[in-house]
């Protein structure tokens, strides 16, 4: 497993090259002060995880950036004061978990294997906080979806199929300017941001109405008599 640590503290890092060199399943290949001065080395060093040590700040930019280099890097936040609303946006930034660095070495050893094997890793808080968000959101945002028009779902189909604007406007015979402002309506319908934003939404609404389907489908063949189903 190689693992590149970000702290500013030379203690922490030390302390967790210390702690799981002796593992022995552990290569270190990298160690920085920070995601910006390392971000470079984090792009050549080929990483299967990185621990991010957040030291009572937040680098939102710093999540951010290790998580646009595609690169899959599994990222384990630290943070000195496990923080529920800390933890539940570096989640939503692409991190596979969190941890206190106050958490005993086994602990972290446990952490740091499941995030290894692309589990996720949260304090309970964190979870309870991630569903009660969901289920807050999942009603409007379903009114939304129901809000489209059938064009904006022909534009959304295709963003969501990797199309570009000038793709979608040639596909659907409609000027470049007409598709900009279908995808503007349609962000601002669902409240969100971007196309991977879009990407998710279409493809969340899309497996609802075939799970819809699949349970309309099943109850129609149970009400069936046998007479019913030979006739049809």
């Amino acid at each position: 497993m190689k693992i590149g640590i970000i702290s500013p503290r030379v203690l922490i890092r030390r302390a967790l090259s210390t702690l799981l060199a002796s593992t022995g399943t552990v290569h270190f290949v990298l160690e920085g002060n920070s995601i910006s001065e390392s971000l470079e080395e984090i792009k050549r060093s080929a990483l299967d995880t990185l621990i991010v040590d957040v030291c009572g700040s937040w680098d939102v930019e710093g999540l951010s950036e290790v998580n646009g280099l595609g690169l899959g890097i599994r990222v384990l936040v630290l943070m000195d004061d496990l923080d529920n609303d800390a933890c539940v946006r570096a989640l939503r930034l692409g991190a596979r978990g969190c941890l206190s660095t106050k958490q005993n070495p086994s602990i972290v050893e446990k952490a740091l294997a499941a995030v290894a094997r692309g589990e996720r890793w949260m304090p309970h808080r964190a979870t309870d906080q991630i569903i009660e968000d969901f289920l807050e959101k999942e009603g409007p945002m379903q009114k939304a979806t129901e809000e489209l028009t059938p064009r904006e779902w022909e534009v959304l189909g295709l963003l969501a199929n990797g199309f570009r604007n000038k793709e979608i406007s040639s596909r659907l015979a409609i000027s470049e300017e007409t598709a900009k402002s279908h995808i503007k309506s349609i962000y601002r319908k669902l409240n969100i941001k971007g196309r991977r934003n879009a990407i998710f939404r279409y493809f969340e609404q899309v497996h609802q109405s075939t799970r819809e389907e699949g349970v309309k489908a099943g109850s129609t063949a149970r009400h069936l008599s046998p007479m019913s189903a030979r006739k049809s």
